[in-house]
Order: structure tokens, then C-alpha cells, then sequence
């Protein structure tokens, strides 16, 4: 978690109840810096997902489904290169799954820990919540967290830089 991504939003909480995720109106975005210079910008899409909520326990049970083959950036060949056997191995690993189900609050601000798999290896992720919006019979959620792709096991071109990913969701979820 970086400070630019301190800011905390208000949380408009749901209420409880069995959710999906909207694959349209939800998406991942990666940021990193390249050589430690380029500022590299990539999105992901979530393809579905469900969230069983319970606001008053607190209780999130989350699992959700990321399109490896959606990496994309502002560069085809990159993508193409991300995407190929030497990194992401869409071929192989055509999803990356995140499930959840420990939601937290502290001093005010929210947290759901859970785990992250990316090429069969798995790790704790945990997403800081810094705004939860109701909307229609749903809401709409922004969350950050830090990831290092190293500890995936994505280790090539390791000279390249790039190691550390701050990763922004949007999650948009409409009640079942």
C-alpha cells in the first residue's frame, strides 16, 4: 500500500446478502515503474465472482475470477510478451483467483485478507477497502493492495524492474 493511496472514501455499507460481480463494470488496474523510470499502467478484467456479505458481524466470503489473458497496456507486443509462456502463460493459466473471506475494520478503515493465485502458486493478499458506494441493488467498491511477482514466481526479466505491483480494484456487484 502506498500514502497516494491513503485516502479513505466513504463507506456507504451494504446490506447483507449474496452478491455478484458485474464483469462490465468491474476492473483491475496494475501500476509499476519499468527500469525504475516508466511508469507502466495495465488493466486486468474480472471475468465473475460472488460476494456473501454481512455487514453486521462483520463478514465478507469473497471468491472472484481474473482474465489473464485481459492484461493489457498501451502496447500490443508487451502485452503479447506478458501474456506468453515467459510470464503469465495465458496458454496454461488462463485465470488468476482471489478468495476471501476475513473482513476487518480498523481505526475506521476496512480490510478483506485473503489469498491470491497466480500460475498455481498461492499467496495472502489483502485489499484495503477505501470506498464502498451503494447503487441500485448492489454497490460499487474501490479497494488497493501491493503485490510482489516475484513471490509468484513470475521471476523473468527480473533487470527489467517492475517487480512491485500496487494494484487498484473496482468492483461493481449487483445482489442476487
Amino acid at each position: 500500500m502506498t500514502d497516494s493511496h491513503a485516502v479513505t472514501r466513504p463507506i456507504d455499507t451494504p446490506v447483507a446478502g449474496r452478491y455478484t460481480l458485474d464483469a462490465v463494470r468491474s476492473l483491475v488496474t496494475l501500476r509499476t515503474r519499468l527500469f525504475g523510470l516508466h511508469a507502466l499502467s495495465a488493466t486486468m478484467y474480472i471475468a465473475d465472482g460472488q460476494i456473501d456479505l454481512d455487514p453486521a458481524v462483520p463478514r465478507a466470503t469473497v471468491t472472484a475470477t481474473i482474465s489473464a489473458a485481459s492484461f493489457s497496456t498501451d502496447n500490443p507486443r508487451r502485452d503479447n510478451d506478458i501474456r506468453s509462456p515467459r510470464f503469465l502463460h495465458v496458454g496454461k493459466y488462463p485465470e488468476f483467483s482471489y478468495r476471501a473471506d476475513a473482513l476487518s475494520q480498523d481505526d475506521g478503515r476496512w480490510a478483506l485478507a485473503g489469498e491470491l493465485t497466480v500460475r498455481d502458486v498461492t499467496r495472502p493478499v489483502t485489499l484495503e477497502i477505501d470506498s464502498v458506494e451503494r447503487s441500485g441493488r448492489g454497490f460499487r467498491a474501490h479497494a488497493t493492495a501491493r503485490i510482489d511477482r516475484v513471490a509468484f514466481g513470475l521471476t523473468t526479466a527480473k533487470w527489467m524492474g517492475g517487480r512491485i505491483f500496487d494494484v487498484e480494484l473496482t468492483a461493481a456487484a449487483d445482489r442476487r
